[in-house]
């Protein structure tokens, strides 16, 4: 790992992000940005981090176009590369998810079930699943433990595809998390659909793309559609509902809902409206950071081509993005904190509570045989 020192070019950027008036008010900003520290990892590939061993300080990201999983550590040392199970009784479909659990790897198959891994990628054992099921996107892990048994989200049933509708209407009020019993092989829910919601009103919002992460006892949700996040507590083997968090985005273009018996339209009719969204959230021990986006108006949106695929990456990259701050208690510190140009952030916080980022070397101009992240923190003027 390298000390690092703020480098005269991502401050100069970050500053030039930042209009003269919105410079002016971020004076008095309690917390402002730092870069901590940077780790440098010698491989040639466009990695995502996917999680965090915090007792061993390892990372394990995936080489998407190849397929390939990497375990490195805090100093970049790569540890393991390997590709999962290809051939044979235990090949793997499509992972859908995949976390550090009890010194394993967990993966989430799409269709096939639950498959643990050593770090080597060595195939260890496997949970099948009891029924026909499948994803409809990437999961933010393959599973947790809830006391003896395993809990992952509720994948939907093979046969609810025959009713778009109604199977939608089954994904916005159904509990989002399923329990696997692994002795019994009985499966139960958990984690309730949070109350008071924009799915409550009957309307199609695409798919609810949940997000969960856990930090002791404490669960938090958030969902594509809202502007807030939702707060659980685990207690004798449930998830349970204890309230909602709204970020109170007076500015924040909100996405629009369509009649449920009209979903096939939704596209067609707001392709263009760029809506603001909660994109990651960081449970820290003593606060809690979300970073969000406010969205971008049709008639700007419209300006760009969605059919060529690098432009249309490029606008939306460059769309700002803010964080919030909230206590442990989940109180609001601060709100609209611009993130530094120049940096993609991971879903990762340390134990120390840093938040990864990875160097954007398309954004200065460079092409390294090498990949950077930086350890983010929050320090107050």
């Amino acid at each position: 790992m390298k000390k690092f020192i703020f480098p005269a070019f991502i401050f100069l950027t970050f500053i030039a992000a930042c209009t003269p008036d919105r410079a002016a008010e971020r004076v008095d900003d309690p917390h402002q940005w730092v870069f901590q520290d940077s780790i440098q990892v010698d491989y040639m590939g466009e990695l995502t981090l996917l999680d965090y061993e915090p007792s061993q300080q390892l990372y394990v990201a995936r080489w998407n176009a190849q397929e390939e999983y990497v375990i490195f550590d805090e100093s970049g040392q790569v540890n393991h590369t390997f590709k999962l199970n290809e051939d044979g009784p235990n090949r793997i479909g499509w992972v859908q998810g995949i976390n550090f659990l009890d010194g394993k790897l967990w993966v989430m198959d799409q269709v096939k079930g639950i498959y643990v891994f050593d770090f080597d990628g060595t195939f260890l054992e496997k949970y099948p699943t009891p029924r026909d099921y499948f994803y409809l996107n990437g999961l933010p892990f393959g599973a947790q433990m809830l006391g003896d048994e395993i809990m992952y989200l509720r994948p939907e049933e093979g046969e609810s595809l025959k009713d778009i509708p109604t199977m939608f209407s089954n994904v916005y009020s159904a509990d989002i998390l399923e329990v696997f019993n692994p002795l019994t092989a009985e499966v139960r829910t958990t984690m309730p659909f949070p109350p008071n919601t924009v799915y409550s009103s009957g309307n199609f919002y695409q798919w609810t793309f949940p997000n969960i992460i856990k930090h002791q006892d404490e669960w938090i949700l958030w969902m594509l559609a809202e502007q807030k996040y939702f707060v659980y507590q685990e207690k004798e083997g449930e998830i349970q509902f204890v309230k909602a968090v709204d970020l109170a985005l007076e500015d924040a273009i909100t996405m629009p809902g369509i009649p449920m018996n009209r979903q096939a339209d939704w596209y067609e009719e707001y392709a263009n409206v760029i809506f603001g969204r909660i994109e990651q959230i960081y449970r820290r021990e003593n606060d809690l950071v979300v970073i969000y986006t406010k969205g971008v108006g049709e008639e700007i949106a419209s300006q760009y081509n969605r059919e060529n695929t690098e432009e249309w990456m490029a606008f939306l990259e460059s769309i700002p993005r803010y964080a919030a701050i909230f206590d442990g208690n989940h109180q609001l510190i601060q709100q609209d904190l611009l993130l530094p140009k120049g940096v993609r952030l991971s879903s990762i916080a340390t134990s120390e509570g840093a938040i990864i980022a990875e160097k954007n070397q398309e954004y200065f101009g460079v092409e390294e045989d090498f990949l950077t992240y930086y350890e983010l923190g929050l320090a107050k003027d």
